[in-house]
């Protein structure tokens, strides 16, 4: 999938020097930090979700499968 981004210009220069000693493309290296960002953002959307769950003195039965859901999770 094509898409276009626009980025600070103050960042350019570091992404291209990023990409450039891990050796790999523009695009890998910006497709790798997008996939972490996500993965991120999913599993900080999870432990909300837990909280949520969670009263106070108890826990609700649906804890444990979000937690395993969230320890499983490795997807970006």
């Amino acid at each position: 999938m094509r898409v276009t981004v626009h980025i600070p210009d103050s960042l350019g220069p570091k992404l291209k020097e990023t990409a450039q000693s891990e050796g790999v493309s523009l695009s890998a290296l910006t497709a790798r930090a997008l996939e972490a960002y996500l993965k991120q953002r999913r599993k900080k959307k999870s432990g909300l979700r837990l909280l949520e769950l969670i009263r106070p003195g108890s826990v609700s039965p649906g804890v444990w499968d979000e937690l395993e859901k969230g320890r499983l999770d490795d997807r970006a």
